[in-house]
């Protein structure tokens, strides 16, 4: 998201990459960092009651994920937050993290669908 913008009413940012002591340093921060989007408050408030944290993978996958994203990041940047994390779902392939992005990519799917 580069630079802060103004939030706007009634959404709040969410980190597709949480929580944050997980994702502290290195690559794994970056990707924290380039991965916020903003949603609705009520969305993001359930999500997190349902989701509680999205595991790190192993660094070597971070780290080619971090190139990758770095190549396309004017393109990956407008991705709406299921298409960011489908992204990460993707370019992540850790079976625990991917389990983490699919119940956001559902979960997301369904709740931006009905508002």
């Amino acid at each position: 998201m580069g630079k802060r913008t103004r939030q706007p009413p009634y959404e709040n940012r969410h980190h597709l990459l949480f929580q944050g002591r997980y994702w502290a340093s290195g690559r794994a921060r970056a990707l924290r960092n380039a991965f916020v989007r903003y949603v609705p408050t009520r969305a993001h408030q359930e999500l997190h009651e349902r989701l509680r944290n999205v595991p790190l993978p192993p660094a070597d996958l971070l780290c080619k994920a971090w190139d990758e994203y770095s190549a396309n990041k004017a393109v990956i940047d407008t991705y709406d937050v299921v298409r960011a994390a489908a992204w990460l779902y993707v370019n992540i392939p850790d079976v625990e993290f991917r389990r983490a992005m699919q119940y956001q990519i559902d979960y997301f799917a369904t709740v931006l669908r009905m508002s």
